[in-house]
């Protein structure tokens, strides 16, 4: 089993962008500290044109996505996390035609109510963390025939989110999802680097900060790399 190759990368947030991350009164706010690596995994997917288009959602499963793809991603750590102040939000579902009653009766609460409050990551956020497998700046230089530096990808909820990610020279210590290595049948008693050190939410569960070629490693005996 090869060991993946790491590439440093920080992100840099282009736009306001949210997630239903955090319950707050009337609303939601974003975790600002942490972008989480299977949404890395997926938005660099997304600008490199490595995800299907399909007429019906697939059966979630993440295990059998993430082993598609050429590469997994670290936890992405900000350097300076903050919010927006709270703004309104409308989730408009009556514009065609109005609701059922069992609709109408449930809009008033919970993920379908139709008016609430979100927190957005503002412009300017700046995430570090890692690539492991293939170099998607290297391929992307290939196929544009030019060197590429930089990759735009979308982020939050609805895609709503643009985020620049660039390689880094400097080589930081990064932060894995226990939680993502759970997917691949791998536990904290099987690896003593998986122990949560950070319960960010449930399915970001932080570990201690590790060197590169640590991570790139851990990350190899979750699934199979090509040499």
């Amino acid at each position: 089993m090869s060991t993946p190759t790491a590439t440093p990368v920080r992100a840099i947030s282009l736009t306001p962008f949210h997630y239903h991350s955090l319950a707050v009164p009337s609303g939601t706010a974003t975790l600002a500290a942490y972008l989480a690596d299977r949404s890395m995994s997926y938005a660099l997917a997304g600008a490199m044109g490595a995800l299907a288009p399909s007429a019906a959602l697939p059966q979630k499963d993440y295990a059998r996505d993430l082993r598609q793809l050429p590469w997994l991603c670290s936890v992405f750590e900000a350097r300076n996390p903050r919010l927006l102040p709270a703004i309104g939000k409308r989730l408009n579902l009556d514009t065609e035609g109005g609701y059922q009653k069992r609709i109408m009766d449930a809009t008033g609460t919970g993920n379908l109510k139709t008016w609430f409050y979100i927190q957005e990551v503002p412009v300017g956020v700046e995430y570090d963390g890692a690539i492991f497998g293939m170099d998607p700046f290297r391929m992307a230089s290939e196929v544009e025939q030019r060197e590429v530096t930089e990759i735009i990808v979308r982020t939050g909820r609805h895609l709503g989110g643009l985020l620049s990610l660039t390689r880094q020279q400097d080589r930081r210590p990064v932060r894995l999802n226990a939680h993502t290595a759970h997917l691949f049948g791998q536990h904290p008693e099987d690896d003593p680097a998986l122990a949560v050190d950070v319960f960010a939410l449930y399915d970001i569960q932080v570990t201690a900060q590790m060197e590169l070629d640590i991570a790139a490693a851990t990350v190899s005996n979750w699934r199979h790399f090509q040499a």
